[in-house]
């Protein structure tokens, strides 16, 4: 009896062993987690009913869509550089800086009902977005090995989901109170918030952290952090040798453009395989964010209502702590390829069916199938990536998402004009169906023509059966 009791007591140790996570993890964790509070209040919970109010179409949704995308697309590259330059700490203030100025023109826009007001906004939003979400991927990717690699993304993309899951539930009922204007001020609040939780960030400060989670959590006043004093020093960002101007002269000199290309044409098919399901994933993702809340607004439920329906969307990736593990045990491609599939059938089921409950029931299931999709397609790009070209590897991963975003921005958004929002969504899951089935079956043929050599090899090499018996 005592020895079960021992031997269950180390199988609990080294599963709390296994399970732990590096302590700047957590503390990235926290910032990250702050920061989407505010645009889960408000910022991308009635992001597309709030454009569609100022500009008044469909239409002027895609356009406003596209933008966001493609200024991302444009300055995810040289944020991986300046990344790799080691930046990372100067880029996450200056975007949320910036990220507060778009806040508060969101606000002015909404007010003043102005779409010049709100192009200036996205544009902000593009530029602060592009520093922020590269530099985060480059923090997570630095307390990952091969073992933990999903997992450790999994726990990324549940901090920006929980954040957007309890902000969304919140903006549910602070929204009967507010106009929605004044939901986006949670923006600037939260990224404040967050702005002085960076201070605690591991890679931010000389002496790094003790390794007890509850020293930090309890007496973080009796412990000296030593910040680093260039973190405090503005010149490092707004001089003219700082951070801002180095990172304009990068993005306008295109020379991180080309140093891209460079690295990755030193790369094989298994890398242009990866960042092709980034961009998959984030096309279905996109196509989701955008169009599933207007099939709600158009069916006339309340502003609370379609928070509610933002909050479930969002509530499968707060999960991705405990399914991002999957990735790390099963094949990732056939995992992409049969999640794809199931994905596709959900977005057709979703062009018959219109009630609150249906959508509801099916925008869950696709999410909970990007959500799973999510920290597998970041595994394998980083998995793929040499660990000096993580930071230029992160942008490209960036890069990669933005360019299914503008897909899905545009070419659903045009097919949607053509023949409507329910044949849109029919139409893509049978696209995505095809190409899934196909990805599949040509993965399987390839793993079975490999047995197959291997089997070859084995016989080959065993000797006759005459010399055998000699």
């Amino acid at each position: 009896m005592k020895k079960k009791s021992t031997t269950l007591l180390q199988i609990v140790g080294n599963w709390k062993k296994k399970a732990a996570l590096p302590i700047n993890i957590r503390w990235v964790s926290i910032s990250l987690f702050l920061f989407m509070m505010g645009r889960g209040l408000g910022g991308d919970t009635f992001f597309s009913v709030y454009v569609k109010s100022i500009l008044g179409s469909g239409f002027g949704l895609m356009f406003i869509g596209t933008l966001l995308a493609v200024i991302k697309l444009f300055l995810v590259i040289p944020v991986g550089v300046m990344n790799d330059q080691g930046n990372a700490r100067y880029l996450l203030l200056a975007g949320k800086l910036v990220y507060i100025f778009s806040g508060l023109f969101y606000f002015l826009a909404g007010m003043h009902s102005s779409p010049l007001l709100l192009v200036l906004a996205v544009v902000l939003n593009g530029i602060a977005s592009s520093m922020m979400f590269t530099t985060y991927r480059v923090l997570y990717g630095k307390g990952t090995q091969h073992s933990n690699r999903s997992r450790i993304f999994g726990f990324y993309f549940s901090s920006i989901n929980l954040a957007y899951v309890i902000g969304a539930l919140l903006s549910a009922f602070l929204v009967s109170y507010l106009e929605l204007p004044y939901m986006y001020l949670f923006i600037i609040i939260f990224a404040l918030l967050s702005l002085l939780q960076d201070g605690k960030i591991q890679d931010f400060i000389k002496k790094k952290f003790s390794k007890s989670w509850k020293k930090w959590n309890f007496l973080v006043n009796s412990v000296d952090t030593d910040v680093d004093v260039d973190l405090c020093n503005i010149r490092k960002l707004f001089g003219t040798r700082g951070v801002i101007v180095r990172f304009s002269k990068e993005a306008v000199s295109f020379a991180s453009w080309k140093r891209m290309f460079a690295t990755l044409k030193s790369y094989g098919r298994s890398m242009y395989t990866a960042l092709s399901a980034q961009a998959l994933v984030s096309f279905m993702n996109y196509v989701g964010f955008l169009f599933i809340p207007i099939i709600a607004n158009d069916n006339n439920l309340s502003l609370s209502e379609i928070a509610i329906l933002f909050a479930v969307m969002r509530l499968p990736y707060v999960i991705n702590v405990l399914i991002g593990g999957f990735g790390d045990k099963y094949s990732k491609k056939i995992l992409i390829t049969v999640l794809v599939f199931i994905g596709a059938l959900l977005y057709i089921l979703l062009g018959f069916y219109h009630n609150f409950w249906a959508i509801i029931v099916l925008s869950f299931g696709i999410s909970l199938v990007i959500a799973m999709l999510s920290p597998v397609t970041s595994a394998l790009v980083i998995g793929y990536a040499r660990p000096k070209d993580r930071g230029l590897m992160s942008g490209l991963q960036e890069f990669a998402s933005r360019i299914g975003e503008i897909i899905g921005s545009l070419v659903f958004g045009m097919i949607v004009a053509k023949i409507g929002m329910d044949d849109s969504f029919i139409v893509l899951g049978g696209a995505l169906a095809v190409l899934s089935m196909y990805l599949l079956v040509k993965k399987l043929m390839r793993i079975k023509t490999k047995d197959g050599e291997a089997k070859k090899e084995v016989e080959a090499q065993q000797p006759l059966p005459f010399l055998q018996n000699t």
